[in-house]
Protein backbone atom coordinates (compact mmCIF):
# COMPACT_ATOMS: atom_id res chain seq x y z
CA UNK A 1 0.00 0.00 0.00
CA UNK A 2 2.89 2.26 0.89
CA UNK A 3 4.60 1.93 -2.54
CA UNK A 4 1.27 2.99 -4.46
CA UNK A 5 1.03 6.15 -2.73
CA UNK A 6 4.48 6.71 -3.33
CA UNK A 7 3.83 6.14 -7.08
CA UNK A 8 0.92 8.68 -7.21
CA UNK A 9 3.24 11.35 -5.85
CA UNK A 10 6.25 10.71 -7.96
CA UNK A 11 3.43 11.49 -10.87
CA UNK A 12 2.26 14.50 -9.35
CA UNK A 13 5.85 15.86 -9.06
CA UNK A 14 6.72 15.16 -12.40
CA UNK A 15 3.45 17.20 -13.81
CA UNK A 16 3.97 20.39 -11.75
CA UNK A 17 7.55 20.16 -12.72
CA UNK A 18 6.41 20.18 -15.99
CA UNK A 19 3.84 22.45 -16.04
CA UNK A 20 6.60 24.91 -14.33
CA UNK A 21 8.91 24.05 -17.16
CA UNK A 22 6.44 25.17 -19.69
CA UNK A 23 6.08 28.61 -17.92
CA UNK A 24 9.69 29.37 -17.90
CA UNK A 25 9.88 27.99 -21.06
CA UNK A 26 6.95 30.82 -21.97
CA UNK A 27 8.76 33.57 -20.11
CA UNK A 28 12.02 33.07 -21.19
CA UNK A 29 10.57 33.22 -25.03
CA UNK A 30 8.48 36.37 -24.43
CA UNK A 31 11.29 37.78 -22.75
CA UNK A 32 13.28 37.03 -25.69
CA UNK A 33 10.87 38.43 -28.49
CA UNK A 34 10.37 41.29 -26.50
CA UNK A 35 13.96 42.03 -26.34
CA UNK A 36 14.31 41.30 -30.68
CA UNK A 37 11.01 43.56 -31.47
CA UNK A 38 13.45 45.97 -33.06
CA UNK A 39 15.42 43.29 -34.92
CA UNK A 40 12.35 41.29 -35.88
CA UNK A 41 9.93 43.84 -37.36
CA UNK A 42 12.63 46.31 -38.29
CA UNK A 43 15.68 46.79 -40.91
CA UNK A 44 18.28 48.89 -39.70
CA UNK A 45 19.52 51.81 -41.97
CA UNK A 46 20.90 55.19 -42.36
CA UNK A 47 19.78 58.43 -43.63
CA UNK A 48 22.69 59.22 -46.40
CA UNK A 49 22.93 61.38 -49.68
CA UNK A 50 21.36 60.65 -52.56
CA UNK A 51 20.26 61.84 -56.17
CA UNK A 52 16.92 61.74 -56.65
CA UNK A 53 15.03 62.45 -60.21
CA UNK A 54 11.28 62.18 -60.75
CA UNK A 55 9.99 61.66 -64.33
CA UNK A 56 7.06 61.07 -66.49
CA UNK A 57 7.27 57.48 -68.81
CA UNK A 58 6.14 57.06 -72.19
CA UNK A 59 6.54 54.08 -74.18
CA UNK A 60 6.52 53.67 -78.34
CA UNK A 61 8.05 52.15 -81.42
CA UNK A 62 10.89 54.15 -83.17
CA UNK A 63 10.46 54.65 -86.75
CA UNK A 64 12.28 56.94 -89.36
CA UNK A 65 11.71 60.91 -88.75
CA UNK A 66 11.92 61.26 -92.87
CA UNK A 67 11.01 58.24 -95.26
CA UNK A 68 10.15 59.32 -98.78
CA UNK A 69 8.20 57.29 -101.66
CA UNK A 70 9.90 58.24 -105.03
CA UNK A 71 6.93 58.09 -107.16
CA UNK A 72 8.22 59.68 -110.95
CA UNK A 73 6.06 62.28 -112.91
CA UNK A 74 6.04 59.78 -116.14
CA UNK A 75 4.03 56.58 -115.83
CA UNK A 76 3.28 53.99 -118.15
CA UNK A 77 7.10 54.31 -119.39
CA UNK A 78 9.08 51.14 -118.90
CA UNK A 79 12.10 50.84 -116.39
CA UNK A 80 15.49 50.37 -117.97
CA UNK A 81 18.16 50.65 -115.88
CA UNK A 82 18.11 50.05 -111.93
CA UNK A 83 21.47 51.30 -110.28
CA UNK A 84 20.87 50.58 -106.65
CA UNK A 85 19.81 47.93 -104.20
CA UNK A 86 17.94 47.90 -100.77
CA UNK A 87 19.93 48.61 -98.28
CA UNK A 88 22.41 51.14 -100.31
CA UNK A 89 23.24 54.70 -98.58
CA UNK A 90 22.47 57.25 -101.47
CA UNK A 91 23.00 60.94 -101.34
CA UNK A 92 20.65 63.50 -102.65
CA UNK A 93 20.57 63.71 -106.31
CA UNK A 94 22.04 60.53 -107.13
CA UNK A 95 20.54 58.26 -109.86
CA UNK A 96 18.47 55.64 -108.77
CA UNK A 97 16.86 54.59 -111.96
CA UNK A 98 16.37 55.85 -115.57
CA UNK A 99 13.50 55.03 -117.68
CA UNK A 100 12.73 54.25 -121.70
CA UNK A 101 12.91 57.93 -123.50
CA UNK A 102 12.24 56.65 -127.13
CA UNK A 103 8.48 58.09 -126.96
CA UNK A 104 8.97 60.83 -125.40
CA UNK A 105 12.33 62.02 -127.58
CA UNK A 106 10.46 60.74 -131.14
CA UNK A 107 7.99 63.43 -129.82
CA UNK A 108 10.92 65.92 -129.05
CA UNK A 109 11.77 65.53 -132.45
CA UNK A 110 9.15 66.01 -134.28
CA UNK A 111 7.92 69.24 -132.35
CA UNK A 112 11.17 70.90 -132.92
CA UNK A 113 11.15 69.96 -136.38
CA UNK A 114 7.47 70.98 -137.05
CA UNK A 115 8.79 74.53 -135.31
CA UNK A 116 10.87 75.20 -137.25
CA UNK A 117 9.49 74.88 -140.46
CA UNK A 118 6.58 77.34 -138.85
CA UNK A 119 9.74 79.25 -137.54
CA UNK A 120 11.08 79.69 -141.49
CA UNK A 121 7.92 80.13 -142.71
CA UNK A 122 6.63 83.00 -140.55
CA UNK A 123 10.07 85.03 -141.27
CA UNK A 124 9.44 84.98 -144.59
CA UNK A 125 5.96 86.43 -143.88
CA UNK A 126 7.31 89.03 -141.54
CA UNK A 127 10.13 90.32 -143.77
CA UNK A 128 8.11 90.83 -146.79
CA UNK A 129 5.08 92.65 -144.62
CA UNK A 130 7.81 94.93 -143.17
CA UNK A 131 9.60 95.25 -146.87
CA UNK A 132 5.83 96.24 -148.47
CA UNK A 133 5.67 98.93 -145.43
CA UNK A 134 9.20 100.15 -145.86
CA UNK A 135 8.70 100.91 -149.51
CA UNK A 136 5.63 102.87 -149.20
CA UNK A 137 6.83 104.70 -146.27
CA UNK A 138 10.08 105.76 -148.19
CA UNK A 139 7.61 106.95 -151.31
CA UNK A 140 5.65 108.99 -149.00
CA UNK A 141 8.83 110.52 -146.99
CA UNK A 142 10.44 111.77 -150.48
CA UNK A 143 7.66 112.46 -152.48
CA UNK A 144 7.86 109.53 -154.90
CA UNK A 145 4.26 108.12 -154.33
CA UNK A 146 2.41 108.28 -157.54
CA UNK A 147 -0.99 108.90 -156.10
CA UNK A 148 -0.06 111.56 -153.67
CA UNK A 149 1.96 113.13 -156.15
CA UNK A 150 -1.15 113.27 -159.24
CA UNK A 151 -3.17 114.71 -155.79
CA UNK A 152 -0.73 117.53 -155.51
CA UNK A 153 -0.63 117.90 -159.14
CA UNK A 154 -4.42 118.14 -159.29
CA UNK A 155 -4.31 120.98 -155.98
CA UNK A 156 -1.20 123.01 -158.34
CA UNK A 157 -3.55 123.09 -161.70
CA UNK A 158 -6.94 123.88 -159.82
CA UNK A 159 -5.56 126.30 -157.75
CA UNK A 160 -3.56 127.87 -161.29
CA UNK A 161 -7.16 128.08 -162.91
CA UNK A 162 -8.16 129.72 -159.78
CA UNK A 163 -6.17 132.66 -160.03
CA UNK A 164 -7.01 133.00 -163.35
CA UNK A 165 -10.67 132.93 -162.63
CA UNK A 166 -9.91 135.61 -159.85
CA UNK A 167 -7.86 138.15 -162.01
CA UNK A 168 -10.20 138.09 -164.82
CA UNK A 169 -13.62 138.66 -162.34
CA UNK A 170 -11.37 141.27 -160.60
CA UNK A 171 -10.86 143.18 -163.35
CA UNK A 172 -13.79 142.97 -164.99
CA UNK A 173 -15.67 144.57 -161.52
CA UNK A 174 -13.11 147.39 -162.05
CA UNK A 175 -14.63 147.92 -165.22
CA UNK A 176 -17.73 147.67 -164.91
CA UNK A 177 -19.18 150.82 -164.00
CA UNK A 178 -23.00 149.14 -163.13
CA UNK A 179 -23.80 148.41 -159.59
CA UNK A 180 -25.18 145.00 -159.11
CA UNK A 181 -28.16 144.79 -157.13
CA UNK A 182 -28.02 144.11 -153.14
CA UNK A 183 -29.51 140.53 -153.74
CA UNK A 184 -26.82 139.54 -155.82
CA UNK A 185 -24.22 141.30 -153.91
CA UNK A 186 -25.45 139.46 -150.56
CA UNK A 187 -25.29 136.20 -152.25
CA UNK A 188 -21.70 136.75 -153.73
CA UNK A 189 -20.41 137.46 -150.16
CA UNK A 190 -22.08 134.57 -149.02
CA UNK A 191 -20.64 132.76 -151.22
CA UNK A 192 -16.93 134.14 -151.05
CA UNK A 193 -17.50 133.55 -146.87
CA UNK A 194 -18.60 129.66 -147.19
CA UNK A 195 -15.61 129.17 -149.87
CA UNK A 196 -13.12 130.45 -147.38
CA UNK A 197 -14.70 128.04 -144.24
CA UNK A 198 -14.39 125.38 -146.83
CA UNK A 199 -10.47 126.47 -147.43
CA UNK A 200 -9.79 126.54 -143.57
CA UNK A 201 -11.54 123.65 -142.84
CA UNK A 202 -9.20 121.92 -145.96
CA UNK A 203 -6.01 122.95 -144.19
CA UNK A 204 -7.21 122.17 -140.75
CA UNK A 205 -7.92 118.35 -142.17
CA UNK A 206 -4.60 118.33 -144.13
CA UNK A 207 -2.97 119.28 -140.42
CA UNK A 208 -4.88 116.78 -138.67
CA UNK A 209 -3.68 113.67 -140.93
CA UNK A 210 -0.23 115.06 -140.70
CA UNK A 211 -0.54 114.69 -137.21
CA UNK A 212 -2.00 111.51 -136.78
CA UNK A 213 1.09 110.33 -139.94
CA UNK A 214 3.53 111.45 -137.15
CA UNK A 215 2.33 109.65 -134.25
CA UNK A 216 2.09 106.47 -135.77
CA UNK A 217 5.55 106.73 -137.18
CA UNK A 218 6.58 107.71 -133.64
CA UNK A 219 5.35 104.38 -132.54
CA UNK A 220 2.06 106.09 -130.61
CA UNK A 221 -0.75 103.49 -129.76
CA UNK A 222 -3.77 103.29 -127.83
CA UNK A 223 -5.57 106.03 -126.27
CA UNK A 224 -2.73 108.49 -127.16
CA UNK A 225 -3.32 107.65 -130.76
CA UNK A 226 -6.82 107.67 -130.17
CA UNK A 227 -6.98 111.11 -129.82
CA UNK A 228 -5.18 112.06 -133.19
CA UNK A 229 -7.34 109.70 -134.93
CA UNK A 230 -10.62 111.46 -133.71
CA UNK A 231 -8.91 115.11 -134.29
CA UNK A 232 -8.99 113.73 -138.01
CA UNK A 233 -12.54 112.75 -137.33
CA UNK A 234 -13.36 115.80 -136.01
CA UNK A 235 -11.81 118.06 -139.34
CA UNK A 236 -13.36 115.79 -141.79
CA UNK A 237 -16.65 116.20 -140.15
CA UNK A 238 -15.85 120.28 -140.58
CA UNK A 239 -14.61 119.98 -144.11
CA UNK A 240 -18.65 118.20 -144.97
CA UNK A 241 -20.59 121.01 -142.80
CA UNK A 242 -18.49 123.84 -144.95
CA UNK A 243 -19.08 122.21 -147.65
CA UNK A 244 -22.48 122.20 -147.74
CA UNK A 245 -22.77 126.05 -146.54
CA UNK A 246 -20.39 126.50 -149.97
CA UNK A 247 -22.84 124.49 -152.01
CA UNK A 248 -26.30 126.19 -150.06
CA UNK A 249 -24.48 129.70 -150.63
CA UNK A 250 -23.53 128.87 -154.33
CA UNK A 251 -27.81 127.54 -155.20
CA UNK A 252 -28.64 131.21 -153.45
CA UNK A 253 -26.31 133.31 -155.86
CA UNK A 254 -27.73 130.88 -158.67
CA UNK A 255 -30.65 131.93 -158.04
CA UNK A 256 -30.08 135.38 -157.26
CA UNK A 257 -28.11 135.57 -160.90
CA UNK A 258 -31.19 134.53 -162.60
CA UNK A 259 -32.82 138.07 -162.99
CA UNK A 260 -29.35 139.71 -163.37
CA UNK A 261 -27.10 138.31 -166.79
CA UNK A 262 -24.59 140.50 -167.78
CA UNK A 263 -20.48 139.45 -167.96
CA UNK A 264 -19.65 140.32 -164.82
CA UNK A 265 -22.12 137.38 -163.36
CA UNK A 266 -20.24 135.30 -166.11
CA UNK A 267 -16.99 135.97 -164.55
CA UNK A 268 -18.04 134.92 -161.53
CA UNK A 269 -19.83 132.24 -162.21
CA UNK A 270 -16.14 131.01 -163.86
CA UNK A 271 -14.88 131.95 -160.66
CA UNK A 272 -17.04 129.88 -158.49
CA UNK A 273 -16.67 126.62 -161.04
CA UNK A 274 -12.88 127.56 -160.33
CA UNK A 275 -13.23 127.32 -156.46
CA UNK A 276 -15.24 124.23 -156.47
CA UNK A 277 -12.62 122.34 -158.90
CA UNK A 278 -9.50 123.55 -156.33
CA UNK A 279 -11.18 122.74 -153.07
CA UNK A 280 -11.85 119.21 -154.89
CA UNK A 281 -8.82 119.20 -155.59
CA UNK A 282 -7.98 119.86 -151.86
CA UNK A 283 -10.47 117.14 -150.93
CA UNK A 284 -9.08 114.53 -153.75
CA UNK A 285 -5.34 115.05 -152.15
CA UNK A 286 -6.83 114.32 -148.35
CA UNK A 287 -8.51 111.48 -149.86
CA UNK A 288 -5.37 109.91 -151.47
CA UNK A 289 -3.22 110.48 -147.91
CA UNK A 290 -6.28 108.62 -145.91
CA UNK A 291 -6.00 106.00 -148.75
CA UNK A 292 -2.06 105.71 -148.80
CA UNK A 293 -2.31 106.00 -144.35
CA UNK A 294 -4.88 103.26 -145.23
CA UNK A 295 -2.48 101.50 -146.74
CA UNK A 296 0.70 101.96 -144.66
CA UNK A 297 -1.71 100.87 -141.35
CA UNK A 298 -2.70 97.63 -144.18
CA UNK A 299 1.06 96.49 -144.06
CA UNK A 300 1.33 96.92 -140.21
CA UNK A 301 -1.08 95.03 -139.89
CA UNK A 302 0.24 92.36 -142.19
CA UNK A 303 3.61 92.47 -140.04
CA UNK A 304 1.30 92.12 -136.73
CA UNK A 305 -0.07 89.08 -138.42
CA UNK A 306 2.84 87.31 -139.11
CA UNK A 307 4.46 88.05 -135.99
CA UNK A 308 1.61 86.97 -134.06
CA UNK A 309 1.51 83.36 -136.58
CA UNK A 310 5.28 83.06 -135.30
CA UNK A 311 4.33 82.94 -131.80
CA UNK A 312 4.68 79.14 -130.79
CA UNK A 313 4.07 80.15 -127.14
CA UNK A 314 1.89 76.86 -127.88
CA UNK A 315 4.53 74.54 -129.32
CA UNK A 316 7.08 76.04 -126.51
CA UNK A 317 4.97 74.56 -123.57
CA UNK A 318 3.91 71.62 -125.50
CA UNK A 319 7.59 70.79 -125.52
CA UNK A 320 8.66 72.57 -122.19
CA UNK A 321 6.65 69.90 -121.19
CA UNK A 322 8.30 67.31 -123.01
CA UNK A 323 11.45 68.20 -122.21
CA UNK A 324 10.57 67.88 -118.12
CA UNK A 325 9.53 64.50 -119.05
CA UNK A 326 12.66 63.48 -120.73
CA UNK A 327 14.68 65.32 -117.47
CA UNK A 328 11.95 63.44 -115.31
CA UNK A 329 13.01 59.43 -117.08
CA UNK A 330 15.97 59.67 -114.66
CA UNK A 331 15.20 59.22 -111.51
CA UNK A 332 16.95 60.31 -108.38
CA UNK A 333 17.64 60.21 -105.03
CA UNK A 334 15.47 63.28 -103.01
CA UNK A 335 17.40 63.59 -100.04
CA UNK A 336 20.58 61.65 -98.30
CA UNK A 337 19.42 58.42 -96.57
CA UNK A 338 19.43 54.27 -97.16
CA UNK A 339 17.21 52.77 -100.07
CA UNK A 340 14.91 50.66 -97.46
CA UNK A 341 11.91 49.92 -100.39
CA UNK A 342 12.76 49.47 -103.74
CA UNK A 343 9.57 48.05 -105.75
CA UNK A 344 10.49 48.68 -109.16
CA UNK A 345 12.66 46.50 -111.08
CA UNK A 346 14.47 46.82 -115.05
CA UNK A 347 11.65 46.01 -117.14
CA UNK A 348 8.47 46.63 -114.99
CA UNK A 349 6.53 49.56 -116.40
CA UNK A 350 5.95 52.71 -113.69
CA UNK A 351 2.40 53.11 -112.64
CA UNK A 352 0.14 55.78 -111.99
CA UNK A 353 0.99 57.12 -108.79
CA UNK A 354 2.91 54.47 -107.95
CA UNK A 355 6.13 54.19 -105.95
CA UNK A 356 9.51 53.10 -107.85
CA UNK A 357 11.44 53.36 -104.67
CA UNK A 358 11.61 54.54 -101.05
CA UNK A 359 14.71 56.43 -99.39
CA UNK A 360 15.11 56.75 -95.74
CA UNK A 361 17.20 58.99 -93.38
CA UNK A 362 17.70 56.06 -90.30
CA UNK A 363 19.88 59.18 -88.51
CA UNK A 364 16.96 60.88 -87.38
CA UNK A 365 14.51 58.41 -85.32
CA UNK A 366 11.19 59.16 -83.53
CA UNK A 367 8.99 57.65 -81.03
CA UNK A 368 4.99 58.13 -81.01
CA UNK A 369 4.12 58.81 -77.62
CA UNK A 370 0.74 59.25 -75.44
CA UNK A 371 0.92 61.91 -72.96
CA UNK A 372 -2.12 61.11 -70.39
CA UNK A 373 -4.01 64.63 -69.78
CA UNK A 374 -3.12 64.34 -66.47
CA UNK A 375 0.67 64.25 -67.07
CA UNK A 376 0.26 67.40 -69.76
CA UNK A 377 0.76 70.06 -67.40
CA UNK A 378 4.28 71.66 -67.37
CA UNK A 379 5.34 69.27 -70.83
CA UNK A 380 5.84 71.27 -73.66
CA UNK A 381 7.79 71.38 -77.16
CA UNK A 382 11.21 71.86 -76.86
CA UNK A 383 11.80 69.37 -74.00
CA UNK A 384 14.75 66.82 -73.52
CA UNK A 385 13.95 63.23 -72.77
CA UNK A 386 15.89 60.21 -72.15
CA UNK A 387 15.32 57.64 -74.52
CA UNK A 388 15.91 54.11 -73.26
CA UNK A 389 16.12 51.06 -75.90
CA UNK A 390 15.92 48.06 -73.95
CA UNK A 391 17.16 45.36 -77.06
CA UNK A 392 20.08 47.88 -77.30
CA UNK A 393 20.85 48.27 -73.69
CA UNK A 394 21.47 51.97 -74.58
CA UNK A 395 20.02 55.41 -73.87
CA UNK A 396 19.99 58.35 -76.14
CA UNK A 397 19.00 62.20 -75.67
CA UNK A 398 16.04 63.04 -77.06
CA UNK A 399 13.57 66.10 -77.62
CA UNK A 400 9.86 66.55 -77.66
CA UNK A 401 8.88 67.83 -81.12
CA UNK A 402 5.55 67.87 -81.49
CA UNK A 403 2.44 67.78 -79.06
CA UNK A 404 -1.21 67.27 -80.51
CA UNK A 405 -3.37 70.91 -79.33
CA UNK A 406 -6.18 68.71 -78.98
CA UNK A 407 -6.81 64.91 -77.32
CA UNK A 408 -7.62 62.10 -78.42
CA UNK A 409 -10.61 60.35 -76.11
CA UNK A 410 -10.46 56.34 -76.46
CA UNK A 411 -12.25 54.34 -73.74
CA UNK A 412 -13.07 57.20 -71.66
CA UNK A 413 -9.19 58.19 -71.25
CA UNK A 414 -7.97 60.94 -73.13
CA UNK A 415 -4.31 61.69 -73.64
CA UNK A 416 -2.43 63.62 -76.40
CA UNK A 417 -0.05 62.29 -78.95
CA UNK A 418 3.18 63.53 -79.41
CA UNK A 419 6.64 62.81 -81.05
CA UNK A 420 10.12 62.32 -79.62
CA UNK A 421 13.14 62.69 -82.06
CA UNK A 422 16.46 61.13 -81.07
CA UNK A 423 20.01 61.37 -82.65
CA UNK A 424 20.38 57.72 -83.89
CA UNK A 425 23.39 55.87 -84.49
CA UNK A 426 23.88 52.98 -86.77
CA UNK A 427 22.72 50.49 -84.10
CA UNK A 428 18.87 51.80 -84.04
CA UNK A 429 16.40 50.34 -86.08
CA UNK A 430 12.57 50.86 -87.08
CA UNK A 431 9.95 49.62 -85.05
CA UNK A 432 12.09 48.92 -81.56
CA UNK A 433 10.24 50.04 -78.43
CA UNK A 434 11.73 52.64 -76.56
CA UNK A 435 10.85 54.64 -72.85
CA UNK A 436 10.98 57.99 -73.00
CA UNK A 437 11.75 59.23 -69.84
CA UNK A 438 11.07 62.95 -69.07
CA UNK A 439 12.45 64.30 -66.13
CA UNK A 440 10.82 66.52 -63.81
CA UNK A 441 12.87 67.10 -61.04
CA UNK A 442 16.31 66.48 -60.07
CA UNK A 443 17.93 66.78 -56.81
CA UNK A 444 21.75 66.16 -56.08
CA UNK A 445 22.93 64.85 -53.05
CA UNK A 446 19.95 65.38 -50.92
CA UNK A 447 19.43 63.35 -47.07
CA UNK A 448 17.25 60.57 -48.41
CA UNK A 449 16.14 57.55 -46.76
CA UNK A 450 14.61 54.46 -48.31
CA UNK A 451 10.32 55.34 -49.23
CA UNK A 452 9.29 52.71 -47.10
CA UNK A 453 10.68 54.37 -43.53
CA UNK A 454 8.56 57.42 -44.22
CA UNK A 455 5.37 57.20 -42.83
CA UNK A 456 2.26 59.01 -42.42
CA UNK A 457 -0.14 59.47 -39.62
CA UNK A 458 -4.07 60.01 -39.93
CA UNK A 459 -3.03 63.31 -40.06
CA UNK A 460 -1.06 63.65 -42.85
CA UNK A 461 2.08 64.15 -40.59
CA UNK A 462 5.13 62.11 -42.04
CA UNK A 463 7.45 60.15 -39.73
CA UNK A 464 9.98 57.76 -39.38
CA UNK A 465 11.07 55.05 -36.74
CA UNK A 466 14.35 55.35 -35.02
CA UNK A 467 15.59 53.55 -32.15
CA UNK A 468 14.99 55.06 -28.78
CA UNK A 469 18.31 56.27 -26.79
CA UNK A 470 16.29 55.93 -23.57
CA UNK A 471 15.62 52.46 -23.48
CA UNK A 472 19.12 50.74 -22.92
CA UNK A 473 18.40 47.63 -25.22
CA UNK A 474 16.50 50.00 -27.95
CA UNK A 475 13.51 47.45 -27.86
CA UNK A 476 11.10 50.10 -28.36
CA UNK A 477 11.07 52.29 -31.38
CA UNK A 478 10.19 55.57 -31.24
CA UNK A 479 8.83 58.00 -34.06
CA UNK A 480 10.69 61.05 -35.34
CA UNK A 481 8.69 64.08 -37.19
CA UNK A 482 9.99 64.51 -40.61
CA UNK A 483 9.73 66.64 -43.64
CA UNK A 484 9.30 64.76 -46.56
CA UNK A 485 10.60 66.73 -50.55
CA UNK A 486 11.25 64.88 -53.56
CA UNK A 487 10.53 61.04 -53.78
CA UNK A 488 10.84 58.58 -56.66
CA UNK A 489 9.31 56.08 -55.51
CA UNK A 490 12.55 53.82 -54.00
CA UNK A 491 13.94 57.32 -51.62
CA UNK A 492 12.49 59.78 -50.56
CA UNK A 493 13.86 63.14 -49.74
CA UNK A 494 14.04 64.36 -46.23
CA UNK A 495 14.21 68.37 -45.77
CA UNK A 496 13.96 68.39 -41.77
CA UNK A 497 14.09 65.87 -38.74
CA UNK A 498 17.06 64.07 -40.02
CA UNK A 499 20.61 64.43 -40.82
CA UNK A 500 23.09 62.45 -43.20
CA UNK A 501 24.16 59.33 -41.24
CA UNK A 502 21.46 59.27 -38.49
CA UNK A 503 20.03 56.06 -37.67
CA UNK A 504 16.35 54.79 -38.65
CA UNK A 505 14.50 51.37 -38.60
CA UNK A 506 13.04 50.37 -41.56
CA UNK A 507 9.76 48.41 -40.87
CA UNK A 508 9.91 44.72 -42.77
CA UNK A 509 6.93 43.70 -44.77
CA UNK A 510 4.76 40.99 -43.16
CA UNK A 511 7.47 41.46 -40.58
CA UNK A 512 4.37 41.52 -37.89
CA UNK A 513 2.26 38.52 -38.98
CA UNK A 514 4.96 36.60 -38.87
CA UNK A 515 6.27 37.02 -35.38
CA UNK A 516 2.23 36.15 -34.14
CA UNK A 517 2.32 33.22 -36.03
CA UNK A 518 5.39 31.68 -34.89
CA UNK A 519 3.86 32.92 -31.19
CA UNK A 520 0.68 30.82 -32.21
CA UNK A 521 2.73 27.89 -33.41
CA UNK A 522 4.81 27.83 -30.20
CA UNK A 523 1.65 27.89 -27.81
CA UNK A 524 0.11 25.10 -29.69
CA UNK A 525 3.02 23.06 -28.62
CA UNK A 526 2.95 24.01 -25.05
CA UNK A 527 -0.76 23.24 -24.97
CA UNK A 528 0.36 19.46 -26.46
CA UNK A 529 3.13 19.06 -23.98
CA UNK A 530 0.61 20.07 -21.28
CA UNK A 531 -1.83 17.68 -22.71
CA UNK A 532 0.55 14.84 -22.76
CA UNK A 533 1.31 15.61 -18.78
CA UNK A 534 -2.08 15.27 -17.66
CA UNK A 535 -2.59 11.96 -19.18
Amino acid sequence: MGAKIKKKTWKRFIKWGVIAAVIVAVVLYFRNAAGNVAQSLYNEDKASLRDIQTYHTFTGTTEPVDSLDVIPSVTGVKVTEVMVEVGDEVKSGDVLMTLDTYNIQNQIDQLSASMDVSDTQSAISIAQAQKSYDDLKYEIDNGLNTQLQNALNGIDSAFASLVSAQENYNNEVELNNRQLSDKISTAIHNVDTAYSTVSNAQTSLSRAQEDLSKAEDNGLSGDSLTKYKRAVEDAQTSVDSAWDSYNYAVSMYEAAKMKEEDSLTSLYDNLITAQINYLNAIDSYNAAVLSVNQELEGYQLTIQSAVAGSNDSVNQLKLADLQKQLSDCTITAPMDGIVSKLPAEEGSYVQAAGSVATVTDYSQMKIAVKIGEYDILGVDEGDSVIVSIDALDATYDGTIKKIARDATVQGGVSYFEAEVEIEADEVVRSGMSAEVKLIIEDVKQVVSVPSAAVVADSNGEYFVYVKDPADPKNTTPVQIPVTIGVTDGSYTQITQGLSEGDDILVPKTDSMALLMQEMSDRRDGASSSDGGANE
